[in-house]
């Protein structure tokens, strides 16, 4: 599951936005009701900086360092510890740039096809 998440967050922001949007709208059919809450109170200005945000670069070092460290057996407790704290930090952020895409994508209504 994990390479899975390394793929997609690879991917240029629009495919990134448009698989969130594809995935959700699956979920939608497959639940019955929506997977995310949109995104209230908040501009188009902030939604899309709040979809085009990442996890700060130093941040994003420091959890690759770690993440090889863990791979090879060497990461300490203290270490494992940060390093879970830095990719559930992480995966909130993906979260709330899949809420503003799902918002973004709300708010401009469903897509038509090119004729």
């Amino acid at each position: 599951m994990e390479h899975i998440l390394a793929a997609a967050r690879r991917l240029p922001r629009t495919a990134q936005a448009e698989l969130a949007e594809l995935l959700l709208r699956d979920t939608v059919e497959v639940v019955g009701q929506p997977a995310l809450e949109t995104l209230r109170g908040l501009s188009t200005a902030d939604l899309m900086a709040l979809a085009d945000g990442a996890v700060a670069p130093g941040r994003q070092r420091r959890m690759k360092a770690l993440l090889r460290k863990n791979e090879q057996g060497k990461a300490s407790q203290a270490e494992q510890r940060e390093l879970d704290a830095l990719l559930e930090e992480a995966d909130r952020i993906a979260l709330l740039k899949a809420r503003a895409a799902y918002t973004l994508a709300h708010l401009r209504g469903p897509r038509t096809a090119a004729a």
